[in-house]
């Protein structure tokens, strides 16, 4: 089976154009400097940058880090830390650099078959084009996978947002009501209120 761009445009609605990143290929895009995105990208920004860990970065950067690691081209382990490839992307996504996303994930399913740190991802996509050339697998064997690249609220609370009815909120102080122990937390600083598209809940 051979899955060409009239395909992809069926099933996702997506075109091959774009940046096409990978790892230790800045050059398409040519301002971009790892060390120096970083170093902006930090809360507490160091002299010298020696590891690019998801855990220093501000709040907007460290939730764009695990979109990108834990969903557009997932880890097969680490997800703490940020590859070239990772910045690269956050550097597309957060100055709208269009990126060949088709590309993106060939790439990286491909990278499944040869290298042990990737495992198989894009189980809803697979799914999609399953469907899409009506192939039979009732007869199939099937196999339970477990859900390493799962984002939960808990992994969400970890980055800085709070969860209050439907929406995800950055806070700096959450306390509780002095008189109602039961009562929701009240937000004390909320500078910040952003409704997210949540797949995960």
């Amino acid at each position: 089976m051979e899955i060409n761009k009239k395909d992809w445009k069926d099933v996702l609605k997506l075109k091959s154009r774009g940046v096409q990143v990978r790892k230790g290929e800045t050059r398409v895009v040519p301002e971009f400097n790892k060390v120096q995105y970083y170093g902006q990208c930090l809360r507490n920004p160091v002299g010298e940058i020696k590891h690019f860990h998801v855990g220093g970065l501000k709040v907007d950067q460290r939730l764009l880090g695990m979109i990108v690691t834990k969903i557009l081209v997932p880890h097969g382990r680490n997800h703490s830390t940020l590859n070239e490839g990772d910045l690269i992307l956050m550097y597309c996504i957060q100055h709208n650099i269009q990126v060949d996303w088709i590309y993106m994930f060939r790439d990286h399913m491909l990278k499944t078959k040869r290298l042990t740190d990737f495992r198989l991802p894009y189980l809803v996509l697979v799914s999609k084009f399953i469907e899409y050339f009506g192939i039979y697998v009732e007869d199939e064997l099937e196999e339970s996978t477990r859900l390493l690249n799962h984002t939960s609220n808990q992994n969400l609370h970890k980055v800085g947002f709070l969860k209050v009815g439907n929406a995800w909120t950055t806070v700096g102080v959450v306390v509780s009501s002095a008189h109602d122990h039961e009562a929701s937390p009240k937000v004390v600083q909320n500078k910040r209120k952003k409704k997210l598209l949540d797949p995960w809940t």
